[in-house]
């Protein structure tokens, strides 16, 4: 009884929705206005209604900035972490070469010696003595003097000069500024 409901009342309302739009077309069609040419008219547009776009534009663009500081600032917090031990923290690098290095770091609250390799990495020794990792911790916290940093510097700058005499062609500039300007530095050194 039901679905003969369902689909008597489906019926009537496609016949009735007929009705009411096809009786609208030949209504238009009998005045001869259904198929009439209207010329677009230009679009006519406010000074209210451009500024409006223009503080649309704008309101957009803040909130995609805080949008992105916000998941910049969630996504540093989460990843420096470290996870359930704790952040991790690496107080000493010896480099043996290539792919190998001798580090000395502090996780999940223990201080270890680790050799690290291309291959593996190897605990080497961890330190649980008082004195050597307050020690430890007094070397990171002290800062670079003004005059280590400008040796550390000028070492870097000279290890760049030497790659540069080996490959000139990817460090060099032609312009005279730039061969002036290295003359100056260069004179100014002596």
């Amino acid at each position: 009884m039901f679905g003969n409901l369902r689909v008597h009342g489906s019926i009537l309302v496609f016949v009735s929705w007929l009705f009411l739009f096809t009786g609208q077309v030949l209504a238009a069609a009998e005045t001869g206005e259904y198929l009439k040419y209207q010329e677009p008219q230009p679009a006519t547009s406010s000074w209210f209604a451009t500024s409006g776009y223009i503080v649309s534009l704008l309101l957009t663009f803040l909130l995609v900035l805080a949008l992105a500081y916000l998941t910049s600032r969630f996504l540093g917090q989460r990843m420096t972490s470290g996870g359930r031990f704790g952040s991790g923290k690496i107080y000493a690098t010896l480099s043996l070469g290539p792919n190998r290095a001798i580090y000395v770091i502090e996780i999940a609250g223990k201080f270890m010696v680790l050799g690290v390799t291309e291959q593996n990495i190897t605990m080497l020794n961890e330190i649980t003595t008082l004195s050597d990792i307050e020690q430890l911790k007094a070397t990171q916290n002290i800062a670079m003097s003004p005059e280590q940093f400008s040796s550390v510097f000028h070492r870097q700058i000279g290890l760049l000069r030497q790659m540069q005499k080996k490959s000139p062609f990817i460090f060099t500039s032609d312009t005279p500024e730039f061969r002036e300007k290295e003359h100056d530095t260069d004179t100014r050194k002596r």
